[in-house]
């Protein structure tokens, strides 16, 4: 049993890393955790109750039970959505055949893969607190000496076992989930033949648990699935120093600064007739922050009254940011809020004309797509 524990153990953690640094950049809606990240341990108290069934003959046995063991799992999220785990299910059993021997132990070592429908199918959320996993794995079951002097003389006590089940799991903090599983055992023995049983029987094991699971360091998932490490820290200081260039900008005095406005000839309806200009947003905002901004609109809504033009507002967010239906309500509000300051202006609410597009990736670096673009039009 050592020697199958410890294989057992060396295939988690070659699995784990293999799936730890494979390439997932095709699931770039999910940030994955490091090696180091997402290990977990699981201690749970079971009730199982157990059959014995000939297939060939379609005789199927009584359940018997139930009987009260323990559970415990260690394992590591390789992903928000999937995870695998080394399970180790004890219980205490009862033979139920003429040659009574009373309780003996039942153990079963088995190797799993977990997978959480909700984060598989509708992207990961780490603050749900309600996930449901599907699970499915292998190992090896037995039971201890005592038993097999009575139910085998030459032959051994292990068996191959296969196992499924589902588990609830809720959420009480980024440390702890409490779960109660559902799982089915099956191997190719019985607690009910004595000396060497018949291989035609199946034993199924039926077990409910209710546990606790511990996340070591809480679920981290913060490794960029699209780059690099050495990519990632790269852009990192790119934004670190265009958000000081801003800052700077924004604290400089406010001075008169000529317009951006530069007109060319009108001939056809709805030609273009200005150079266009574009008034940033921080993230998530629909604020004008600079007072350069607003100068520039105080230009263009002059010309505009002056020539009897139109002007156009295109609002666009960050598409990396923020749901397609937040983008699409945060790019409209940051066109309703530029409108505003055109009426106040003296512009006719009827003479501009909003183009919410929501999330669209233009520009690099990616904030730079947080914007108003503004254009004066016949």
């Amino acid at each position: 049993m050592k020697k199958t524990i410890v294989t057992l153990s060396v295939l988690l953690l070659t699995a784990v890393s293999v799936f730890a640094g494979g390439d997932n950049t095709k699931t770039t809606n999910y940030l994955y955790p490091r090696f180091g990240q997402g290990w977990f341990i699981d201690l749970a108290v079971t009730g199982s109750v157990f059959q014995t069934s000939d297939f060939v003959f379609h005789n199927f046995g009584p359940f018997h039970g139930p009987f009260i063991g323990a559970s415990a799992k260690v394992g590591k999220m390789v992903s928000p959505s999937v995870g695998l785990r080394l399970a180790y299910d004890m219980h205490p059993s009862k033979n139920h055949h003429e040659a009574e021997i009373g309780y003996f132990s039942y153990k079963d070592l088995h190797f799993d893969v977990i997978w959480s429908i909700l984060d598989g199918f509708n992207s990961y959320k780490p603050n749900r607190g309600y996930r449901l996993f599907l699970y499915g794995g292998a190992g090896l079951a037995g039971y201890d000496a005592s038993a097999r002097k009575i139910f085998y003389t030459k032959d051994s006590s292990l068996e191959f076992s296969i196992n499924a089940g589902i588990m609830n799991s809720i959420r009480l903090s980024n440390y702890f989930d409490l779960h109660i599983d559902l799982q089915a055992t099956a191997m190719r023995w019985s607690y009910d033949e004595p000396v060497v049983p018949d291989r035609h029987k199946i034993h199924t094991d039926l077990e409910a648990m209710l546990g606790f699971t511990y996340f070591f360091g809480g679920r981290n998932y913060g490794t960029c699935p699209t780059c690099e490490d050495a990519d990632c820290s790269k852009q990192d200081a790119q934004i670190v120093a265009l958000q000081d260039e801003i800052a700077q900008l924004r604290n400089q005095p406010t001075k008169p600064c000529d317009t951006v406005v530069k007109f060319v000839n009108v001939e056809k309806e709805g030609q273009l007739i200005s150079t266009p200009f574009s008034i940033f947003f921080n993230k998530g905002s629909y604020e004008i922050s600079s007072k350069k901004d607003i100068v520039n609109l105080g230009e263009i809504a002059k010309a505009a009254k002056e020539g009897g033009y139109r002007i156009r507002l295109r609002g666009t967010c960050d598409s990396a940011t923020g749901s397609k239906e937040v983008n699409m309500r945060l790019s409209e509000n940051r066109c309703r809020k530029v409108q505003q300051e055109l009426v106040k202006l003296g512009v006719a609410e009827k003479d501009i004309i909003i183009d919410a597009e929501g999330g669209v990736s233009e520009l690099t670096p990616a904030e730079l797509d947080r914007r108003v673009f503004v254009e004066l039009i016949k």
